[in-house]
Protein backbone atom coordinates (compact mmCIF):
# COMPACT_ATOMS: atom_id res chain seq x y z
CA UNK A 1 0.00 0.00 0.00
CA UNK A 2 1.08 3.15 -0.80
CA UNK A 3 0.61 6.34 1.73
CA UNK A 4 1.41 10.00 0.40
CA UNK A 5 3.02 12.41 2.44
CA UNK A 6 3.39 16.42 2.43
CA UNK A 7 6.84 17.58 1.79
CA UNK A 8 6.27 19.86 4.64
CA UNK A 9 5.86 17.22 7.39
CA UNK A 10 8.92 14.92 5.34
CA UNK A 11 11.07 18.12 6.12
CA UNK A 12 10.24 18.23 9.58
CA UNK A 13 10.84 14.50 10.22
CA UNK A 14 14.41 14.72 8.39
CA UNK A 15 15.43 17.53 10.90
CA UNK A 16 14.21 16.00 13.83
CA UNK A 17 16.52 12.75 12.69
CA UNK A 18 19.16 15.34 11.88
CA UNK A 19 18.79 17.26 15.12
CA UNK A 20 19.66 13.33 16.67
CA UNK A 21 22.46 12.91 14.87
CA UNK A 22 24.14 16.00 16.57
CA UNK A 23 22.36 16.83 20.55
CA UNK A 24 25.20 14.24 22.23
CA UNK A 25 27.91 15.80 20.40
CA UNK A 26 29.78 19.29 22.11
CA UNK A 27 32.76 19.71 20.47
CA UNK A 28 33.18 23.19 18.45
CA UNK A 29 33.35 21.48 15.69
CA UNK A 30 29.41 20.29 15.81
CA UNK A 31 29.12 23.58 15.85
CA UNK A 32 30.60 24.56 12.16
CA UNK A 33 28.51 21.78 10.89
CA UNK A 34 24.90 22.95 12.80
CA UNK A 35 25.70 26.47 11.44
CA UNK A 36 26.14 24.94 7.87
CA UNK A 37 22.99 22.90 8.12
CA UNK A 38 21.34 26.42 8.83
CA UNK A 39 20.97 26.15 12.67
CA UNK A 40 22.80 28.63 15.14
CA UNK A 41 26.11 28.37 15.91
CA UNK A 42 26.86 27.17 19.49
CA UNK A 43 23.52 26.18 20.55
CA UNK A 44 21.52 22.94 20.38
CA UNK A 45 18.28 25.18 19.97
CA UNK A 46 17.39 24.36 16.11
CA UNK A 47 15.24 26.11 13.84
CA UNK A 48 13.01 25.07 11.96
CA UNK A 49 14.15 24.06 7.59
CA UNK A 50 13.86 26.24 5.12
CA UNK A 51 10.93 25.02 2.89
CA UNK A 52 12.92 22.86 -0.37
CA UNK A 53 16.09 22.89 1.82
CA UNK A 54 16.44 19.58 2.52
CA UNK A 55 14.95 18.63 -1.00
CA UNK A 56 17.61 15.69 -1.40
CA UNK A 57 16.28 13.82 1.65
CA UNK A 58 12.71 14.29 1.05
CA UNK A 59 13.57 12.65 -2.82
CA UNK A 60 15.00 10.01 -0.49
CA UNK A 61 11.42 9.59 1.60
CA UNK A 62 9.19 9.96 -1.82
CA UNK A 63 11.22 6.99 -3.66
CA UNK A 64 10.15 4.79 -0.29
CA UNK A 65 6.68 5.65 -0.13
CA UNK A 66 6.57 5.14 -3.69
CA UNK A 67 7.88 1.92 -3.62
CA UNK A 68 5.34 1.24 -0.81
CA UNK A 69 7.46 1.41 2.15
CA UNK A 70 7.32 3.04 6.07
CA UNK A 71 9.13 6.59 5.36
CA UNK A 72 9.61 6.26 9.02
CA UNK A 73 12.13 3.39 8.61
CA UNK A 74 13.73 5.04 5.56
CA UNK A 75 14.68 8.76 8.05
CA UNK A 76 18.42 7.43 8.84
CA UNK A 77 19.05 7.09 5.15
CA UNK A 78 17.10 10.48 4.34
CA UNK A 79 19.33 12.17 7.13
CA UNK A 80 22.49 10.46 5.51
CA UNK A 81 21.72 11.99 2.08
CA UNK A 82 21.59 15.23 3.72
CA UNK A 83 24.74 15.19 4.89
CA UNK A 84 26.82 14.11 2.23
CA UNK A 85 25.09 17.31 0.52
CA UNK A 86 26.26 19.11 3.09
CA UNK A 87 29.41 18.08 2.86
CA UNK A 88 30.05 18.68 -0.78
CA UNK A 89 28.64 22.09 -0.02
CA UNK A 90 31.54 23.10 2.76
CA UNK A 91 33.52 21.80 0.16
CA UNK A 92 32.27 23.49 -2.98
CA UNK A 93 32.67 26.90 -0.86
CA UNK A 94 36.23 26.59 -0.32
CA UNK A 95 37.07 25.24 -3.63
CA UNK A 96 34.89 28.22 -5.66
CA UNK A 97 35.92 30.57 -3.00
CA UNK A 98 32.25 31.50 -2.17
CA UNK A 99 32.34 34.03 0.64
CA UNK A 100 28.40 33.36 1.53
CA UNK A 101 25.85 30.46 1.23
CA UNK A 102 22.57 31.56 1.31
CA UNK A 103 22.77 34.48 2.26
CA UNK A 104 25.52 33.89 5.32
CA UNK A 105 28.79 33.43 5.81
CA UNK A 106 30.03 30.71 4.44
CA UNK A 107 31.75 28.01 7.23
CA UNK A 108 35.61 28.28 5.45
CA UNK A 109 34.69 32.20 5.54
CA UNK A 110 34.12 32.21 9.19
CA UNK A 111 36.45 29.72 10.56
CA UNK A 112 38.78 29.14 7.70
CA UNK A 113 39.66 26.90 5.30
CA UNK A 114 41.53 24.28 7.24
CA UNK A 115 38.67 23.84 9.85
CA UNK A 116 35.91 24.22 6.68
CA UNK A 117 38.00 21.03 5.42
CA UNK A 118 37.75 19.23 8.99
CA UNK A 119 33.62 20.31 9.13
CA UNK A 120 32.94 18.90 5.24
CA UNK A 121 34.99 15.73 6.18
CA UNK A 122 33.23 14.67 9.66
CA UNK A 123 29.65 15.57 7.68
CA UNK A 124 30.75 12.75 5.26
CA UNK A 125 32.14 10.32 8.45
CA UNK A 126 28.51 11.26 10.34
CA UNK A 127 26.49 10.37 6.94
CA UNK A 128 27.84 6.73 7.25
CA UNK A 129 27.00 6.66 10.84
CA UNK A 130 23.77 7.63 10.39
CA UNK A 131 23.01 5.40 7.85
CA UNK A 132 23.53 2.36 10.40
CA UNK A 133 20.62 3.52 12.37
CA UNK A 134 18.62 1.82 10.15
CA UNK A 135 19.43 -1.74 11.66
CA UNK A 136 17.04 0.04 15.25
CA UNK A 137 14.25 0.47 12.95
CA UNK A 138 14.31 -3.44 11.77
CA UNK A 139 16.22 -2.91 8.72
CA UNK A 140 18.24 -5.93 7.67
CA UNK A 141 21.61 -6.02 7.91
CA UNK A 142 21.86 -6.83 4.51
CA UNK A 143 19.91 -3.93 3.47
CA UNK A 144 21.92 -1.72 5.31
CA UNK A 145 25.04 -2.82 4.23
CA UNK A 146 23.91 -2.21 0.68
CA UNK A 147 22.50 0.97 1.43
CA UNK A 148 26.27 1.86 2.57
CA UNK A 149 27.64 0.83 -0.62
CA UNK A 150 24.83 2.80 -2.75
CA UNK A 151 25.89 5.86 -0.47
CA UNK A 152 29.60 5.08 -0.90
CA UNK A 153 29.00 5.13 -4.87
CA UNK A 154 27.09 8.38 -5.02
CA UNK A 155 29.86 10.38 -2.52
CA UNK A 156 32.55 8.98 -5.05
CA UNK A 157 30.96 9.85 -8.29
CA UNK A 158 29.85 13.21 -7.42
CA UNK A 159 33.58 13.80 -6.23
CA UNK A 160 34.33 12.79 -9.86
CA UNK A 161 32.23 15.38 -11.07
CA UNK A 162 33.37 17.85 -9.36
CA UNK A 163 36.94 17.11 -10.13
CA UNK A 164 35.88 17.58 -13.89
CA UNK A 165 34.02 20.60 -13.04
CA UNK A 166 37.14 22.33 -11.84
CA UNK A 167 38.99 20.99 -14.65
CA UNK A 168 37.23 21.90 -17.39
CA UNK A 169 37.50 25.28 -16.29
CA UNK A 170 40.79 25.55 -18.02
CA UNK A 171 39.67 24.08 -21.16
CA UNK A 172 38.64 25.90 -24.38
CA UNK A 173 37.49 22.93 -25.86
CA UNK A 174 34.92 21.76 -23.62
CA UNK A 175 32.00 20.05 -25.89
CA UNK A 176 27.93 19.74 -24.95
CA UNK A 177 28.79 16.07 -24.30
CA UNK A 178 31.85 16.46 -21.70
CA UNK A 179 29.50 18.87 -20.04
CA UNK A 180 26.70 16.32 -19.69
CA UNK A 181 28.24 13.81 -18.38
CA UNK A 182 30.18 16.42 -15.79
CA UNK A 183 27.16 17.62 -14.70
CA UNK A 184 25.27 14.27 -14.54
CA UNK A 185 27.89 13.00 -11.87
CA UNK A 186 28.40 16.29 -9.96
CA UNK A 187 24.72 16.77 -9.30
CA UNK A 188 22.79 13.75 -10.70
CA UNK A 189 24.38 11.40 -8.86
CA UNK A 190 23.29 12.62 -5.48
CA UNK A 191 19.42 12.48 -6.52
CA UNK A 192 19.77 9.01 -8.37
CA UNK A 193 21.54 7.81 -4.61
CA UNK A 194 19.29 9.35 -2.70
CA UNK A 195 16.21 7.21 -4.89
CA UNK A 196 17.70 4.06 -5.11
CA UNK A 197 18.20 4.70 -0.51
CA UNK A 198 14.66 5.28 -0.97
CA UNK A 199 13.24 2.63 -3.03
CA UNK A 200 15.75 -0.09 -1.01
CA UNK A 201 14.76 0.68 2.08
CA UNK A 202 11.20 -0.06 0.95
CA UNK A 203 12.02 -3.66 -0.46
CA UNK A 204 12.19 -3.09 -4.05
CA UNK A 205 14.47 -5.11 -5.82
CA UNK A 206 17.72 -4.62 -7.78
CA UNK A 207 16.00 -3.49 -10.87
CA UNK A 208 13.31 -1.11 -9.42
CA UNK A 209 15.60 0.11 -7.12
CA UNK A 210 18.05 0.98 -10.51
CA UNK A 211 14.54 2.57 -12.11
CA UNK A 212 14.69 5.03 -9.06
CA UNK A 213 17.91 5.68 -9.45
CA UNK A 214 18.09 6.47 -13.39
CA UNK A 215 14.66 8.93 -12.31
CA UNK A 216 17.07 10.62 -9.97
CA UNK A 217 19.69 11.22 -12.28
CA UNK A 218 17.76 12.77 -14.82
CA UNK A 219 15.91 15.13 -13.02
CA UNK A 220 18.99 16.03 -11.07
CA UNK A 221 21.21 16.91 -14.19
CA UNK A 222 17.96 18.76 -14.96
CA UNK A 223 18.06 20.68 -11.63
CA UNK A 224 22.43 21.24 -12.30
CA UNK A 225 21.17 22.52 -16.03
CA UNK A 226 18.53 24.88 -14.57
CA UNK A 227 21.07 26.54 -11.86
CA UNK A 228 23.39 27.04 -14.57
CA UNK A 229 20.26 29.29 -16.26
CA UNK A 230 19.49 30.92 -13.09
CA UNK A 231 23.11 31.79 -12.82
CA UNK A 232 23.25 33.46 -15.66
CA UNK A 233 19.45 35.31 -16.13
CA UNK A 234 18.12 34.50 -12.61
CA UNK A 235 19.08 37.94 -10.92
CA UNK A 236 19.84 41.27 -12.49
CA UNK A 237 23.12 40.89 -10.96
CA UNK A 238 25.42 39.06 -12.03
CA UNK A 239 26.58 35.52 -9.79
CA UNK A 240 30.25 35.56 -8.84
CA UNK A 241 30.19 32.05 -10.94
CA UNK A 242 29.39 34.12 -13.92
CA UNK A 243 31.78 36.94 -13.47
CA UNK A 244 34.60 34.08 -12.92
CA UNK A 245 33.77 32.69 -16.44
CA UNK A 246 32.56 29.15 -15.16
CA UNK A 247 31.96 27.60 -17.79
CA UNK A 248 27.74 26.86 -17.95
CA UNK A 249 25.91 24.72 -20.39
CA UNK A 250 24.64 27.91 -22.65
CA UNK A 251 28.29 29.12 -22.50
CA UNK A 252 29.30 25.62 -23.56
CA UNK A 253 26.82 25.29 -26.29
CA UNK A 254 28.09 28.56 -28.09
CA UNK A 255 31.23 27.91 -28.00
CA UNK A 256 31.06 24.40 -29.62
CA UNK A 257 27.79 25.69 -32.05
CA UNK A 258 28.61 29.25 -32.76
CA UNK A 259 30.33 30.65 -36.28
CA UNK A 260 33.84 32.16 -36.02
CA UNK A 261 32.43 35.82 -35.76
CA UNK A 262 30.54 35.04 -32.71
CA UNK A 263 33.56 32.74 -30.97
CA UNK A 264 35.78 36.11 -31.47
CA UNK A 265 33.32 37.85 -29.60
CA UNK A 266 33.18 35.26 -27.26
CA UNK A 267 36.68 35.34 -26.86
CA UNK A 268 36.92 39.15 -26.57
CA UNK A 269 34.63 38.81 -23.15
CA UNK A 270 36.62 35.58 -21.81
CA UNK A 271 40.16 36.56 -22.19
CA UNK A 272 39.16 38.99 -19.55
CA UNK A 273 40.68 37.81 -15.91
CA UNK A 274 37.68 38.80 -14.13
CA UNK A 275 34.45 39.49 -16.25
CA UNK A 276 32.91 43.18 -15.51
CA UNK A 277 28.70 43.42 -14.88
CA UNK A 278 28.52 45.31 -18.34
CA UNK A 279 30.47 41.86 -19.78
CA UNK A 280 27.60 39.59 -18.25
CA UNK A 281 24.90 42.13 -20.09
CA UNK A 282 26.89 41.20 -23.53
CA UNK A 283 27.10 37.39 -22.88
CA UNK A 284 23.44 37.30 -22.15
CA UNK A 285 23.04 38.80 -26.01
CA UNK A 286 24.93 36.50 -27.27
CA UNK A 287 23.70 33.31 -25.92
CA UNK A 288 20.24 34.33 -26.34
CA UNK A 289 20.78 35.43 -30.33
CA UNK A 290 23.14 32.19 -30.86
CA UNK A 291 20.44 30.10 -29.16
CA UNK A 292 22.34 28.95 -26.09
CA UNK A 293 20.33 29.97 -24.01
CA UNK A 294 17.19 28.21 -25.31
CA UNK A 295 19.36 24.99 -26.09
CA UNK A 296 19.55 24.91 -21.91
CA UNK A 297 16.02 25.33 -21.35
CA UNK A 298 14.86 23.05 -23.91
CA UNK A 299 17.36 19.82 -22.44
CA UNK A 300 16.00 20.84 -19.30
CA UNK A 301 12.36 20.14 -20.55
CA UNK A 302 13.03 17.17 -22.23
CA UNK A 303 15.46 15.47 -19.21
CA UNK A 304 11.89 15.78 -17.30
CA UNK A 305 9.71 14.62 -20.32
CA UNK A 306 12.26 11.45 -20.30
CA UNK A 307 12.11 11.07 -16.34
CA UNK A 308 8.17 10.74 -16.13
CA UNK A 309 8.26 8.72 -19.29
CA UNK A 310 10.51 6.45 -17.38
CA UNK A 311 7.71 6.09 -14.36
CA UNK A 312 5.73 3.93 -17.26
CA UNK A 313 8.06 1.39 -17.27
CA UNK A 314 8.46 1.39 -13.55
CA UNK A 315 4.59 -0.10 -13.59
CA UNK A 316 3.52 2.05 -10.36
CA UNK A 317 0.40 2.65 -8.87
CA UNK A 318 -1.10 6.19 -9.75
CA UNK A 319 -0.63 7.58 -6.17
CA UNK A 320 3.42 6.78 -6.67
CA UNK A 321 3.43 8.37 -10.11
CA UNK A 322 1.55 11.39 -8.58
CA UNK A 323 4.33 12.04 -5.83
CA UNK A 324 6.95 11.71 -8.27
CA UNK A 325 5.56 14.06 -10.52
CA UNK A 326 5.04 16.31 -7.61
CA UNK A 327 8.67 15.49 -6.65
CA UNK A 328 10.37 16.35 -10.18
CA UNK A 329 8.58 19.82 -10.20
CA UNK A 330 9.71 20.85 -6.30
CA UNK A 331 13.45 19.92 -7.49
CA UNK A 332 12.85 22.03 -10.82
CA UNK A 333 11.65 25.14 -9.23
CA UNK A 334 13.28 28.09 -10.10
Amino acid sequence: MVIAFQTAEAEAAIETELHKIFQSRDLALYDMMSYHMGWESGSIEFSDPIPGSRIHGVACLTACAAAGGDILACLPAAAAVELVHGFTQIHDDVQSGNPQRVNRDAVWWKWGPAQAINAGDGMHALARIALFRLNDLGVAPATTFRAVQILDQASLTLCEGRFRDLEIQERIDLSVDAYIEMASDKTGALYAGAMKLGALVAGADEELVASFGQFGSKIGLARQIQDDLNELWGDQEASPEVLNKKKLLPVVYTVQEADISVKRRMGDIYFKRVLEPSDVASLRVLLEETGGKKFAEDTVENLRVDALASLDQMQLVRASRDMLQDLASAILSK
